[in-house]
């Protein structure tokens, strides 16, 4: 075993070495969520209308999914590696910042390009091109929301920043609902706009020096190896611990991530295809579901504070099932927006409490990026290759099961949270 392994897993042990309680900071939880409200406006609107672009050019539910899939593919890689850098790079403008300030203006551009696309390679390349930027900057976005927080509050900071991204329905919706049908390149190009403007704003304001991770670094005595380690050997530490708990648990963030991805990156030809929506009404879909999500994240961090987290996010995996057998045994518009905002509600509890999860696991300060790259990893596995599998089954029947199939996939992912018996290393976990 690594001196590294054996530093980590006594952290582990010792519990989490940033004592201090700290406040909630406000101002910091809410302009941070402004940076993750910009970039999801943008993946929000993405996932809605990028599977309909494609379908000038195939057909194929599954060739959807898996294109769909190319983004996560592209993190899978990339995001973990450049939150794990983050942690150690050091300028005048903070190690998160300059991440964002360079890559969400590129990223914009090809984004707006999409729908300028004359063909399926063409539009491959802006698809390719702008996931490789934003995922470059997409996680280090998602720590910069632990960076300001002590621990105990990092759940309400979550809550906050969901909120934000629930907020990113109503706008996806709206453009979808008075736009996309009209000029469906000025619909891209309203999205594109808000990430660069949010990202600006976000860089004015926040003070990287002041976060609760500087202060806890500057004032802890621990140095070198802790805060040089390799990714892998944070990986590997936890795949070859013998307590499996944070190994189940990223698997468990696999399938249920996978789970949600599958069901809003293909309901937009669901609608089209059973329901009998245009694609400006089938981008409006999931609006009431973007309402319930936004209303649940607040009680769902209270009581998540109060039980088990995990416990939490296994209601939320049955929650979201339900919603989606509802859709599917009552085949209508009414119907469908009631499930879809009941699913929303259930992966809110995996939303809020996923990647606190993961940030609570990790032994120091130092290791949040690295913590949050290795969610970002399993996320974007699942994400990945879930809506691939989902759009195959609905190749292999036909669009009405699209509904059952997520179902019983996210059925699949409360059995593999129920194997994890143990609780994480740290309280409130």
């Amino acid at each position: 075993m690594s001196n590294t392994e054996i530093q980590i897993q006594g952290a582990l042990a010792a519990g989490h070495l940033d004592k201090k309680d700290g406040r909630f900071n406000k101002v910091a939880a809410l302009l941070t969520a402004l940076a993750i409200f910009a970039q999801e406006a943008a993946w929000n609107f993405y996932d809605a209308q990028v599977p309909v672009v494609l379908r000038h050019y195939t057909t194929s539910a599954a060739l959807i999914g898996l294109m769909m899939g190319l983004d996560n593919f592209i993190g899978l890689f990339l995001q973990p590696w450049i939150a794990h850098k983050s942690d150690s790079t050091s300028t005048r403008w903070g190690r998160r910042l300059p991440y964002l300030l360079v890559g969400a203006p590129v990223a914009a551009i090809f984004y707006a390009l999409i729908p300028w696309a004359n063909s399926l390679p063409v539009l491959i390349f802006y698809m390719f091109s702008f996931a490789l930027v934003a995922n470059a900057f997409k996680s280090v976005t998602e720590t910069l929301v632990s960076d300001f927080q002590a621990p105990k509050h990092r759940g309400k900071a979550s809550a906050v920043a969901k909120m934000a991204t629930g907020l990113t329905v109503g706008v996806s919706a709206g453009i979808s609902f008075f736009i996309v049908d009209n000029n469906i390149k000025v619909a891209f190009l309203l999205p594109a706009i808000i990430l660069v403007i949010g990202v600006g704003v976000v860089a004015m304001f926040l003070d990287e020096s002041k976060s609760y991770t500087s202060s806890s670094e500057r004032a802890s005595s621990q140095k070198g190896s802790l805060n040089h380690s390799r990714f892998r050997d944070i990986v590997a530490d936890i795949v070859f611990d013998k307590n499996r708990t944070r190994l189940l648990i990223i698997f468990a963030i696999f399938a249920t991530a996978g789970t949600w991805s599958a069901m809003r990156s293909q309901v937009s030809p669901y609608a089209m295809e059973v329901l009998g929506l245009t694609k400006g009404q089938a981008g409006t879909l999931s609006l009431p579901g973007g309402i319930a999500f936004l209303l649940a994240v607040v009680p769902i961090a209270i009581l998540s504070d109060r039980y088990r987290r995990l416990f939490i996010c296994k209601l939320g995996g049955v929650l979201f099932s339900v919603g989606c057998l509802v859709a599917f045994f009552h085949q209508s518009v009414q119907a469908t927006t009631v499930g879809i905002a009941v699913a929303a509600v259930g992966y809110a509890a995996f939303a809020v409490n996923g990647v606190v999860i993961v940030w609570n696991m990790a032994p120091s300060s130092r290791f949040i990026g690295a913590y949050t790259g290795i969610y970002t990893i399993a996320a974007a596995c699942g994400a990945t290759l879930v809506p691939a599998l989902v759009g195959l089954l609905v190749d292999l029947t036909s669009w009405h099961y699209f509904m059952l199939h997520a179902a019983v996939v996210g059925l699949i992912a409360v059995s593999i949270m129920s194997l994890v018996t143990d609780a994480p290393a740290h309280k409130n976990s």
